[in-house]
């Protein structure tokens, strides 16, 4: 059994996907090397690589294992065809474009962490190089203590960030590798977690991944991610439903942390339903009936009361958020900005929940939709 091996011949098998080429795979591939665990196997596996890849290859071909595909065959059969070839105890994907820690032991605790985990998460934080990047930090923020959340309080998770993540060889068997969807890393962990498996977050190590570039490369990326947590809830929805079932106040706690700004309109729907707020648009209205100057007030009055109510519940709301994510940060070793963070509640995360909420109902209006991206 892997938890009776010494630490040392715990092999891990990394595998590192690419599509034509990218920037940071040289540097990720150094640290790698250099990482002080010796019972490592690197696995790159580029579809369509360009003179950059090719270049790479030259390099470290007689370091790393590659497989290099001259066509488009995706992420999934990349994978999975890579794991054949491999023969580690503990399977780590990590995305391309991602920096690791330079300190050499980054190995040694994914390897550590695995002794009481199948499948481990493991912390991703933005590198903050453009003002995309500065918005999407606190989308990881919350992503990040979503998982910690289940990481402590359930042990299951029915989902996970793809950019880096550790899995036992044997679950990774168990549940039939990834399977041929456009959200394979959720699909992944949903399948984990109905083996009734154990999930861990481990945040006292990083990766720092890239963001898009510009706003047109991030709505690409929305909305590949929309369709697929959308097909993902296709596929899984009553398995979703008895895991909400069973952790129905970390479900709650999730989706509030995760969408915020969601939360001040539907206080400003209960609070409109409110038997005060009623009383207080009869009187009004009763007034009106015995003073005719007034026909017009109940109507300015209705109008005005519904402004500083949703004023007051974004206000609040705001403060309140402000608060706990910057608790959050503090507890990850996140950067936090309020100037920041008031951008990103106030526009960024409610233009971004609307744009995942139509890629998510897109698969089920729609059966033909253009996607480019191939599993």
């Amino acid at each position: 059994m892997l938890s009776n091996l010494p630490l040392q011949e715990k092999k891990i098998s990394i595998f590192i996907p690419v599509y034509v080429n990218s920037e940071l795979l040289d540097s990720l591939l150094e640290e790698l090397l250099k990482d002080n665990y010796e019972n490592k196997e690197i696995f790159v596996i580029i579809d369509n690589p360009n003179q950059d890849s090719l270049n790479l290859f030259e390099k470290y071909k007689n370091k790393v294992f590659f497989i290099l595909n001259n066509q488009r065959i995706g992420k999934v059969n990349a994978l999975n065809d890579a794991v054949n070839y491999s023969n580690g105890h503990i399977l780590l994907f990590l995305d391309s474009d991602i920096k690791l820690e330079n300190d050499g032991t980054f190995l040694s605790k994914v390897v550590n962490e695995m002794h009481d985990a199948d499948l481990l998460d493991i912390k991703k934080d933005i590198i903050r190089d453009s003002f995309v990047s500065k918005m999407v930090n606190y989308e990881y923020i919350s992503s990040n203590f979503v998982s910690y959340l289940y990481s402590r309080f359930a042990r299951r998770s029915v989902g996970i960030n793809g950019a880096a993540f550790a899995i036992k060889r044997e679950v990774f068997k168990e549940v039939g590798g990834f399977s041929k969807v456009v959200s394979e890393d959720f699909d992944l962990a949903i399948k984990v977690a109905l083996k009734d498996r154990c999930f861990k977050f481990y945040d006292r190590s990083e990766v720092k991944t890239k963001s898009p570039r510009n706003w047109k490369d991030w709505f690409i990326q929305r909305k590949r991610w929309g369709i697929g947590v959308g097909l993902w809830l296709k596929d899984h929805w009553f398995e979703l439903l008895k895991y909400v079932r069973k952790y129905p106040h970390l479900a709650l706690l999730s989706f509030v942390i995760l969408f915020p700004t969601f939360i001040p309109i539907l206080l400003s729907y209960f609070l409109s339903n409110f038997l005060g707020y009623k009383l207080i648009n009869f009187i009004v209205m009763f007034l009106a009936t015995k003073f005719p100057l007034l026909i017009a007030f109940p109507f300015i009055f209705s109008i005005s009361l519904l402004i500083l109510t949703s004023f007051m519940n974004f206000i609040i709301s705001f403060i309140l958020f402000l608060i706990l994510y910057f608790l959050f940060a503090k507890k990850l070793n996140f950067s936090f900005s309020v100037l920041e963070f008031t951008i990103y509640y106030f526009f960024y995360q409610p233009f971004a929940f609307f744009v995942l909420i139509i890629g998510i109902i897109t698969p089920f209006v729609y059966k033909k939709y253009k996607l480019d991206w191939k599993i």
